[in-house]
């Protein structure tokens, strides 16, 4: 009872499970990048932050060492550039009095993006990160008024960039970890939580087979503990209202078995004296005497489908010639009699309930000649494991909608409003019911010739092998 059935007419759509995945997974993943966004913003801050606070402290001292070296001396300045601590990657470019000097040969105003530069001319410190060379440095200028120089120094952010790049693949790779994990909680919390569906489904789909004795367990859990007393409860109610009913049809048809039968022989004799009635009357006494045949007919039904309702049919399973059986069905059948087609793949011999088999097909030609202008072709074929009887009719067939319903009992389609005819609307709900108790099933398809194809699929019991006897001993 791990998956649900699919029941006819629903979509095939995605299931609650999946949906319930599928949210798991997205609230996930909407809350892990939210907070995987906010993590790289904030920490992305924090170090260039840091990063540019000890790159502009560095550079104001190194300025302030090279001012005070430049006033108390005088000395050259690329002289002073090289004893000032640098870190590794970084340049230092000075202007003073109309020369440009650095602590590398590359260095130059060139280094320097025009904005700073602009800002330190105007006495204004300065600092930003730019592309330099295809790298990205902070650039940090200071003037320096006192000794008619502008200090700038450049610092590289490789590593910076390098730290955010990893920060960045690692919270992606972690949302990822995070949605999937979302997605499998989302799973597993979906599959326990409709666990009591599948499982009341299942009970549901029991029911609906005939098992009217399933129950649904008894749940532990107090939220679920009511729904499976309902359940059970109302299931025992339908139990019990069906048997009131199969045994209330039952009882109705054994009573009216006897008054039947005596108005059966009071009608016959009737019959036997009818040409000596005046015409009123006979026209009275054939009315009453297909009423009468009906009514017997529809007793009969009654009594048969009461006790397989009630369980109270099994199969008699013995050896039949096949082609030799369904050879002499037809040849019962009045003019014009349908066409016989038997597959030669089929054993010579197969073990059926011939009482009931007859019964089925004889309803289905008794329904072709009534309502589908006559059977034209009875046909046994093999299909695999499984032999396939056929009946086709020459009628106007039976239209989609109504060939799951022709089957139900008392139903009458639109080709039996259409032909006047009447009968008990109970022979095909009786064939189905006795193809169902041989393992197979009943339904009705077009004929490719046109008109309708009533087709009983049964399993193929081989009378060898199902009755463990051989040839002559039959």
């Amino acid at each position: 009872m791990d998956e649900p059935t699919s029941l006819p007419g629903t979509s095939p759509g995605l299931g609650l499970r999946a949906r319930t995945s599928i949210a798991f997974a997205l609230g996930a993943l909407v809350l892990s990048v939210v907070l995987s966004v906010l993590t790289y913003q904030l920490t992305r801050t924090y170090l260039t932050s840091q990063r540019e606070e000890l790159a502009a402290r560095q550079a104001y001292l190194n300025a302030r060492l090279l001012r005070d070296v430049l006033r108390a001396s005088g000395g050259e300045v690329s002289d002073t550039l090289s004893s000032l601590a640098t870190e590794a990657g970084s340049q230092i470019v000075v202007r003073h009095e109309g020369r440009w000097l650095g602590s590398a040969v590359t260095s130059g105003e060139e280094l320097i993006p025009a904005d700073v530069r602009a800002l330190v001319q105007e006495g204004q410190p300065a600092r930003r990160r730019a592309v330099i060379g295809g790298e990205h440095r902070l650039v940090v200028g200071t003037p320096l008024p006192s000794v008619g120089a502008w200090y700038f120094e450049t610092f590289p952010l490789d590593e910076l960039n390098d730290t955010l790049r990893t920060l960045a693949v690692s919270l992606a790779v972690s949302a990822t970890i995070t949605t999937l994990a979302g997605a499998a909680v989302g799973q597993y919390a979906s599959r326990r939580v409709l666990r009591p569906l599948r499982d009341t489904a299942a009970v549901a789909a029991e029911i609906g087979r005939g098992q009217l004795d399933s129950r649904l367990p008894e749940a532990r859990d107090p939220d679920l503990s009511p729904l499976s007393r309902s359940f059970n409860a109302m299931v025992a109610a339908l139990e019990d209202r069906i048997e009131r009913e199969q045994r209330f049809a039952s009882d109705v048809s054994h009573e009216l078995r006897t008054p039947l039968t005596a108005l059966s022989s009071a009608v016959a004799v009737l019959d036997r004296q009818a040409p000596e009635l005046p015409e009123r009357a006979q026209t009275a006494l054939s009315i009453l005497t297909t009423q009468v045949v009906y009514f017997q007919a529809l007793v009969l039904d009654l009594l048969e489908i009461s006790r397989l309702d009630a369980g109270a049919e099994h199969l008699e399973l013995e050896p039949i010639h096949l082609a030799e059986y369904l050879r002499r069905l037809v040849d019962l059948r009045p003019e014009p009699r349908p066409r016989l087609v038997v597959d030669d793949e089929l054993p010579e011999r197969v073990a059926v309930d011939r009482r009931r088999l007859e019964r089925v097909l004889v309803n289905l030609l008794d329904n072709a000649d009534r309502y589908g202008e006559g059977a034209r072709l009875l046909r046994a074929d093999r299909v695999g494991d499984r032999l396939v009887l056929a009946v086709e009719d020459g009628g106007a067939g039976v239209p989609v909608a109504e060939r799951e319903r022709v089957f139900e009992r008392f139903y009458r389609g639109m080709a039996a409003h259409s032909s006047g005819r009447k009968g008990t609307g109970l022979g095909l709900s009786l064939a189905a019911e006795q193809v169902r108790l041989h393992g197979g099933e009943l339904r009705v398809e077009d004929a490719p010739g046109g008109g309708a194809r009533f087709v009983a699929d049964l399993p193929l019991r081989d009378a060898a092998e199902e009755l463990g006897v051989l040839g002559e001993e039959w």
